[in-house]
């Protein structure tokens, strides 16, 4: 079903927990440029496998996956401040909002939505790309997989449940917005309603999206579409 407008949200959900990377971030080509440039510095490809397990885990690990996927000298600390240096001026100078997403947003905040974040970023990097893009202001709470712990990552609820219990509201009252398949699973496993939205990497290119959208409540292929 095709997400309704905000007059229709009201009434019907109390809050939006929204991802970012590849949700509301034109993000998800920098990741995939940050893997290939640091495993090409050391002779190894990118495999849809291992693109599709690190998107979906924090950055902790991520790094530790990396190393021992590939044997690597560097130890996972190594690993993440090497990510950390390429991504982190990315996401505080060049990565925007996709087209129409903070339009939604905005009339979510007016209408009186409680607004959060849930991503797999770092909290470093999360806040610098809500800040650089102006829309850090109308976010109710910020949650990261660093808040959760090692050894959890979005196939799993916790974190949207960390999050709708932070902003004090039930899950069955909010909306999930997600990119990825995994995702929209373990949001709805937690009782949560889960909105999936396009993004070219994040279905695989268009091949996951069939399944995304029987799997989730609504579906959004553009922001712009909702403003």
């Amino acid at each position: 079903m095709k997400l309704p407008n905000i007059s229709e949200i009201v009434g019907k959900y109390d809050a939006l927990i929204i991802d970012l990377d590849g949700t509301i971030l034109d993000s998800m080509s920098l990741w995939n440029r940050v893997d290939e440039e640091f495993l090409s510095k050391r002779g190894y490809s990118v495999t849809p496998e291992y693109t599709d397990f690190v998107k979906s885990v924090s950055i902790e690990e991520g790094a530790v996956y990396t190393k021992e996927q590939f044997s690597l000298e560097e130890s996972p600390e190594e690993i993440m401040d090497e990510w950390n240096r390429m991504v982190f001026e990315a996401y505080k100078n060049s990565i925007r909002l996709k087209a129409g997403s903070f339009e939604y947003i905005k009339k979510a905040h007016e209408a009186g939505l409680k607004i959060a974040c849930a991503t797999a970023l770092s909290y470093a990097n999360a806040e610098a790309a809500l800040s650089s893009n102006h829309i850090l202001d109308l976010i109710d709470k910020l949650i990261t997989l660093e808040d959760v712990g090692t050894g959890v990552n979005k196939s799993e609820p916790h974190i949207y449940l960390l999050t709708s219990d932070a902003i004090g509201i039930a899950p069955e009252r909010c909306l999930v917005f997600e990119d990825i398949p995994v995702a929209i699973r373990g949001a709805s496993s937690g009782g949560f309603r889960t909105c999936a939205v396009y993004d070219d990497i994040g279905c695989d290119h268009g091949k996951q999206w069939q399944e995304m959208v029987r799997t989730s409540d609504y579906c959004v292929e553009d922001w712009r579409t909702l403003t």
